[in-house]
């Protein structure tokens, strides 16, 4: 481990017998039992041994699949303490902005969004917290310039590294449905004109709850329709 993320994992530790070293976390007057603030060190432990220190992501650059995120199984498994236990300290954590979750969705082939892996970063203010804000800096140009350079070895971009590649992820969530041929053509058929007409509102800027609703009006189908839902 990099020795800034040795010595975050360390200055954190403080945070157990002193809450009021981090007022982020604190909730007003009231104390924060002891169980939860150990599970808060366990988790910050766990995610700095995950994390990519160019990126602030938790995951791995490859040359193969660019950037490839740590799931919840693995932290879970890797810290030793309840799924439930898990996510409760990384939500803290989030509501006291020193971490931040992302949730990717994709469209996919029935034109229904699908939530793909979380995207889980450690953010500066974390560092910042613990007066370790100039060394994260100049550790992140190192860690940037050593994936650039690696890079240039395999004759990639830096940026393949970091790009995220969702379509293994999305094989995941889909297994082929064998229908006749008619079927499937006019199955298809409505698929593509479902799509058509709910892109239409998508580039006019409404949600995705709203365009399904407006493009089912449009197209007379029930309001709770689209393509993928239809057994």
């Amino acid at each position: 481990m990099p020795r800034i993320l040795s010595l975050a994992a360390e200055r954190a530790k403080a945070w157990y017998r002193h809450p009021q070293k981090c007022h982020a976390l604190n909730r007003g007057n009231r104390q924060i039992r002891s169980e939860r603030r150990e599970a808060y060190q366990i988790v910050i432990e766990t995610a700095l041994s995950f994390l990519d220190l160019a990126s602030l992501c938790l995951g791995t650059p490859t040359l193969d699949n660019g950037f490839v995120d740590v799931d919840m199984k693995t932290l879970v498994a890797a810290s030793g303490i309840g799924q439930r236990r898990c996510e409760r300290a990384i939500a803290d954590l989030k509501e006291a902005g020193l971490m931040e979750v992302r949730q990717p969705r994709k469209l996919n082939e029935h034109g229904e969004y699908v939530g793909l892996r979380a995207i889980r970063v450690v953010r500066e203010a974390f560092f910042e917290f613990l007066n370790l804000g100039s060394m994260l800096r100049r550790e992140r140009a190192k860690a940037t310039e050593r994936l650039r350079r690696k890079a240039i070895q395999a004759n990639r971009k830096l940026t393949d590294l970091m790009r995220r590649t969702f379509q293994s992820m999305q094989r995941m969530f889909f297994r082929p449905v064998v229908r006749p041929q008619a079927e499937r053509e006019k199955r298809e058929d409505e698929a593509r004109r479902w799509n058509q007409a709910c892109a239409k509102y998508m580039r006019a800027g409404f949600d995705p709850i709203e365009c399904r609703r407006r493009t089912n009006d449009e197209l007379h189908l029930p309001a709770e329709y689209s393509p993928g839902g239809r057994a």
